[in-house]
């Protein structure tokens, strides 16, 4: 029942009640998803097939993925920006205090007497 293309809706974990398409079935009880969820490995008892089957290829890009779910007329969700792909902004260097040293006068030192 868990081919390449079957649209599932996530049952379990933080993506719960999303949609999710299986990309690729690598092994016994886990699948490849992706789709209005992240791309990951998910364990089949997570996912709850629907009857719906897209085209897409087996590990097939993320963007192939979503746009085999907008031609099928699934609601496709926008999606964040990892962490990776946020461009770094340079923060402001911080310049190190400096103590400013006041000129102490000194003392003079006593002659000796010998």
């Amino acid at each position: 029942m868990m081919e390449v293309g079957r649209v599932c809706v996530k049952i379990a974990g933080r993506d719960s009640g999303n949609l999710a398409i299986v990309v690729d079935k690598p092994e016994g009880l886990f699948v490849l998803i992706d789709g209005n969820v992240r791309r990951k490995k998910c364990n089949i008892k997570h996912l709850e097939p629907t009857e719906q089957k897209i085209d897409v290829k087996a590990k097939a890009s993320t963007e192939d993925v979503l746009a085999a779910m907008k031609k099928a007329g699934l609601e496709v969700k926008q999606r964040t920006v990892s962490k990776k792909e946020k461009k770094k902004s340079e923060k402001p260097k911080r310049k190190r205090k400096t103590k400013v040293k006041e000129e102490k006068p000194k003392k003079e030192k006593k002659a000796s007497k010998k």
